[in-house]
């Protein structure tokens, strides 16, 4: 006899994009503890599934972000960028707003625009906007089984892997992919 667990469905018509990016509008901070603060506090005072709806939509904008050119970039403005580095710029991205990260998808030197009006203490990266939906469902429910609810869902990711059309020891396969940030960053990195 076989068991399988009981499975929710999919967690993606939890929320949609629209709700998504107001969220993500509405927590904007300088710094990004207070930005985990602020969507923390507003997953929070939201249903569990708008909870889950919102981990789901944000895996699915760093999953479509996961491409070569903005990983180009991301080695560019902070003078090299690991896989764990990326996925701390990527949410660094969508932690910017839509406009932002739309852009940067159509064209990764459009973040030019971004780190010109940034200062020393806007880093790319935010890591701790990947941990929002578990915070504030630990905070939301009274309980620490995020995962195990996460597991009762069917969505699926897939592990994803990036052919790089750019070499890091050949900086002129970096420039040709995003020119101004080459230009500005290269030689001197953001950070």
């Amino acid at each position: 006899m076989s068991s399988s667990k009981p499975t929710r469905g999919s967690r993606e018509n939890l929320m949609g994009e629209d709700k998504f990016w107001e969220i993500i509008e509405l927590s904007k901070a300088d710094d990004p503890q207070d930005q985990l603060d602020n969507l923390t506090g507003i997953l929070a005072a939201m249903t569990l599934d708008d909870i889950f709806g919102f981990d789901y939509r944000l895996d699915k904008f760093l999953e479509t972000s996961y491409n070569q050119a903005l990983w180009a970039a991301a080695h560019i403005v902070c003078g090299g960028c690991s896989d764990d580095e990326f996925d701390y710029f990527r949410a660094w991205l969508i932690s910017k707003g839509r406009d932002v990260y739309e852009d940067a998808l159509e064209n990764p030197d459009s973040l030019i625009n971004v780190f010109e009006r940034a200062d020393e203490t806007d880093f790319p990266e935010n890591e701790e906007i990947l941990y929002a939906a578990l915070d504030a469902y630990e905070e939301a429910a009274g309980k620490d089984d995020f995962y195990d609810v996460l597991d009762s869902f069917d969505d699926v990711f897939p592990i994803l892997e990036i052919e790089l059309d750019w070499d890091e020891d050949d900086p002129k396969t970096l420039e040709v992919i995003c020119p101004k940030l080459f230009k500005r960053y290269y030689e001197e990195p953001f950070y």
